[in-house]
């Protein structure tokens, strides 16, 4: 087949852009590792921040063998492209980031899957070949967000954490989102939850100052106590069912309820490796996850915590599959 000017153009086009896409996903993926909670998701996204800075190596050294001319600033878009998008990404619940990544993986496998029919229509077989590397690659990676995104979706992530602007804008989306009256009397209820909180947390200050004035960690433990009395005590007596079980929520997030209402029973006495096998026997992924940060508020066991951590992302994974 003649390979006409514009066919070429349009090739060399298309890898282009694909580079500075590949390079901006290579910087992501950077971005993501401060987020990751355990170690081996920080190798795997540093695998794959490496690997993304490989596959844009061989798209460059294609470009040049076709006769064109890499985009010198591909590096410099890249790294702009994913210190915008992680500065947008504050503003907006953890969910749109990851979703933001997966749209961009899906953009690079299509572009690769056209990329590639390309070649082939041009009888270029050693890009088409690259092509085919890059749709596999780009596969698994939109598996691997999807996966994220299931254990946001079951009250993780396990794997990956937002940042605390990320968690605040996720729980004002979360109360805007509720029925305009539902949330007034929710708002309510939070505000008295609130005052009474600040004031146990007040008085029990009050009552130990000087401990407070030789420690400020004692400090802190105290108002922790004073705002873990008022949520159980709002638990105990608020005349809302909604206001009761948002208090029980937000001890459950806090990892404060009694260990009698988690899914494993005696848990306080199991020692590491039972707990852990425990909670490997659990199908329900809120289950885990009150464990879990159970665990994190108390003892927090090293290999408990990874055991829930993986829990939730083989639970997550189910979900996908079911």
């Amino acid at each position: 087949m003649t390979k006409t000017l514009s066919d070429s153009t349009t090739l060399l086009g298309e890898l282009s852009v694909l580079l500075r896409l590949t390079r901006a996903e290579a910087q992501i993926a950077r971005v993501r590792i401060s987020q990751s909670r355990r170690e081996e998701v920080r190798s795997e996204l540093a695998d794959n921040a490496r690997e993304a800075d490989l596959r844009a190596a061989r798209i460059q050294a294609t470009i040049r063998r076709l006769g064109g001319v890499p985009d010198v600033f591909a590096d410099a878009v890249g790294r702009v492209t994913a210190l915008t998008k992680a500065t947008l990404e504050q503003w907006q619940p953890f969910s749109e980031g990851l979703l933001g990544d997966l749209a961009l993986e899906n953009h690079l496998r299509d572009r690769a899957v056209f990329t590639r029919v390309l070649a082939e229509a041009q009888d270029e077989p050693t890009v088409a070949a690259l092509m085919r590397q890059l749709e596999r690659a780009h596969t698994e990676t939109i598996e691997w967000i999807t996966v994220r995104l299931a254990e946001v979706a079951q009250g993780g992530p396990a794997a990956l954490s937002p940042t605390p602007a990320q968690a605040a804008v996720g729980t004002v989306t979360r109360i805007a989102l509720l029925p305009s009256r539902q949330t007034a009397a929710l708002i309510n209820k939070a505000v008295n939850l609130v005052q009474r909180g600040r004031g146990k947390a007040e008085e029990a200050v009050a009552t130990t100052r000087d401990t407070v004035a030789e420690t400020a960690s004692t400090a802190g433990e105290v108002i922790g106590a004073g705002r873990d009395a008022a949520l159980a005590r709002t638990e105990e007596i608020a005349p809302y069912a909604g206001v009761r079980a948002a208090a029980h929520e937000v001890r459950e997030n806090l990892g404060t309820i009694e260990a009698g209402d988690l899914a494993v029973a005696g848990y306080e006495d199991l020692s590491g490796s039972a707990a852990a096998k425990a909670i490997n026997g659990l199908d329900d992924a809120d289950e885990v996850r009150v464990v879990l940060r159970f665990e994190r508020a108390h003892k927090n066991r090293k290999g408990v915590v990874v055991a829930a951590e993986k829990r939730m992302t083989k639970l997550a994974e189910e979900s996908i599959n079911a």
